[in-house]
């Protein structure tokens, strides 16, 4: 069975982002104190999508435990390795992004089976390009994918297969979770959940690896520089229009190789944020984006920041 869900438009004068950590050991009960706190913060805003991504066991109920606090919205995430926070990495608890549609922005979200995770990302796509009737030719916009493991390349191949539809302007970030759970409405046992926006927001991707260079691995301080650099590049995409949300997506090679520097790289990159600008982020398995200058690779030791912002007036 496949299903989606495409809410309808948010009217506001701009995009509201609220996000809501928790670390407590029960993912459900995470999820819902995450939850309660991004809905806080939202105020009186009816968010129109979250992601929710948990560290640890995978929540029982991730979509029931978020609309007890949220209500009924739509819903994709997974389990990842951990979370990245200005509070340094957590190893369980839970992560939840609302996201409230702009005056003329509509966001699709789906959770799809299928035989691997190529179909997966075609059904997807074709489930939430349905919600959309008055699209362009490509949408324009920003999603972010999670998919089972599904092999060493899965983050790729969802891509490849989701780009076939969508193609060349929707940005898209996929995560290829270390767990076997994706979190969504649809599927009895999905093998991807997906959240879309289709809309002319400013956004940004900003890209950084450990390809080594002459044979050599990078150091931790290579490693540092290049996530600086990739969080600069992200934010110069949004043109001077200030950050919504910022989401660092990195790959578990890549921690790793940074050891005991982890602190020093997320330290590098929030300098450039002001304080309250939304920051978070998590750790799977693989990581891979398409997007202006980004193209899915098999290099090791990913990392991809995002960053989103208003739409141009």
């Amino acid at each position: 069975m496949l299903d989606t869900e495409i809410p309808q438009t948010q009217l506001s004068p701009k995009l509201e982002v609220a996000i809501g950590v928790s670390t407590d050991h029960d993912p459900d009960t995470a999820i819902a104190e995450a939850a309660g706190v991004a809905g806080r913060r939202l105020g009186s805003t009816n968010p129109d999508f979250a992601l929710v991504v948990t560290a640890g066991p995978a929540a029982r109920d991730a979509v029931g435990a978020l609309r007890g606090a949220l209500g009924q919205i739509s819903v994709a995430g997974g389990v990842a390795t951990s979370l990245l926070t200005d509070h340094g990495l957590s190893k369980q608890g839970a992560l939840v992004v609302c996201v409230a549609n702009a005056e003329g922005a509509a966001s699709g979200v789906a959770a799809t089976a299928g035989r691997d995770v190529r179909e997966a990302g075609q059904a997807a796509a074709r489930l939430v390009l349905a919600g959309w009737p008055f699209r362009a030719r490509y949408p324009r916009g920003l999603a972010f994918a999670f998919t089972r493991p599904d092999g060493g390349h899965a983050a790729q191949t969802f891509l490849a297969s989701w780009r076939d539809f969508m193609g060349p302007k929707m940005r898209t970030v996929c995560t290829a979770l270390g767990g076997a759970v994706v979190y969504g409405r649809g599927a009895s046992q999905p093998l991807a959940s997906v959240a879309c926006v289709e809309a002319p927001y400013a956004s940004g991707i900003g890209y950084s690896d450990a390809t080594p260079t002459d044979g050599v691995a990078p150091t931790p301080e290579t490693l540092i520089h290049g996530a600086a650099d990739a969080m600069l590049t992200a934010l110069k995409r949004l043109e001077g229009r200030p950050a919504r949300l910022v989401l660092l997506i990195e790959s578990a090679a890549r921690q790793r190789m940074l050891g005991a520097a982890l602190p020093e790289e997320w330290a590098a990159m929030r300098a450039m944020l002001d304080e309250s600008t939304p920051c978070i982020g998590w750790v799977g398995e693989h990581v891979a984006a398409y997007g202006r200058g980004v193209q899915p690779t098999d290099a090791p030791g990913t990392l991809i920041v995002v960053t989103l912002g208003d739409t141009p007036r």
